[in-house]
């Protein structure tokens, strides 16, 4: 793969390796916590689904076995009428058990929208192991409610960030529409289709993460914006009309498409970037 002049140079970081040897003969005798330590087993967990309701359960441990417990822990929810959890702010291990659940329901979701369940532990609650240090009190439950998305045809997509000229070009691009939002759309997974177009295998792994780009459309058909944030390969798409009104557009000419962006590092943008993309528009 070969990156283009939009990029303004990149630097490499040498990444030093330090390599360790393990004596097992010297090991010493295991740690054993006597502590509860009490922790969600991560502080988020995301989900997106199409459907009215789901549910999400999340998983709460303790290192020490020994005995039925139950602990509390509060709820906060984005909206009281949409999550909800089975276990009303307490939770029991059994006997022997490491490991206990907590579901969180969310219901009558409204498309379109993201919700937020929020549940934490208290310091008493958590009897943290002064060792491991490594119990997570609080987890956030992000429930992100999917539009219904239809078809709007394919493009023709003409990257400008990663390819030279030659081999920039893939055709039969699907490009999606939101039925509840019908000036949102997504040119579903690109830069995959490009590398897989290329036979690739190198770049099909480069890009196998990388997301639809979603753009907008004004009630006149007319190109509005393109939605930041999204995944390219190992950067991100920084959309900043009001920052970087220079390198960031999104107008047509016909039936191609002209995007600039900026290529984000760890969420900061760093280098120039843009596609195209020929596309017949949305059937009427």
């Amino acid at each position: 793969m070969k990156i283009t002049k939009y990029l303004f140079g990149l630097a490499l970081l040498a990444l030093g390796m330090s390599m360790t040897s393990c004596d097992q003969e010297n090991e010493g005798a295991l740690y054993n916590s006597t502590n509860n330590n009490i922790s969600w087993e991560k502080s988020a967990v995301s989900t997106t689904t199409a459907e009215n309701e789901i549910v999400v359960p999340v998983m709460i441990t303790r290192n020490n076995k020994s005995g039925e417990l139950t602990v509390s822990y509060t709820a906060e929810a984005s909206n009281a009428d949409v999550m909800s959890d089975d276990c009303n702010g307490k939770v029991t291990f059994k006997d022997g058990e490491g490991t206990a659940f907590v579901n969180v329901k969310a219901s009558n979701l409204e498309k379109g929208q993201t919700y937020t369940y929020t549940m934490s532990l208290e310091d008493a609650v958590v009897d943290a192991d002064p060792v491991l240090k490594n119990a997570i009190k609080t987890i956030n439950v992000v429930v992100v409610s999917d539009y219904t998305w239809v078809s709007a045809g394919t493009c023709t997509f003409i990257d400008g960030n990663f390819y030279d000229d030659g081999e920039n070009t893939v055709e039969d691009v699907a490009v999606i529409q939101a039925l509840e939002n019908p000036v949102m759309f997504r040119i579903v997974k690109p830069y995959q289709s490009l590398a897989a177009f290329l036979e690739s295998a190198e770049d099909v792994k480069y890009f196998a993460d990388s997301d639809d780009i979603e753009f907008y459309l004004d009630e006149n058909g007319e190109p509005d914006y393109i939605k930041g944030g999204g995944i390219m390969g190992e950067y991100t798409l920084e959309y900043f009309t009001d920052m970087y009104l220079s390198y960031c557009y999104f107008y047509r000419e016909g039936n191609v498409y002209t995007v600039g962006h900026l290529l984000g590092v760890d969420g900061v943008p760093t280098y120039v970037g843009g596609f195209s993309f020929i596309w017949d528009g949305p059937a009427q």
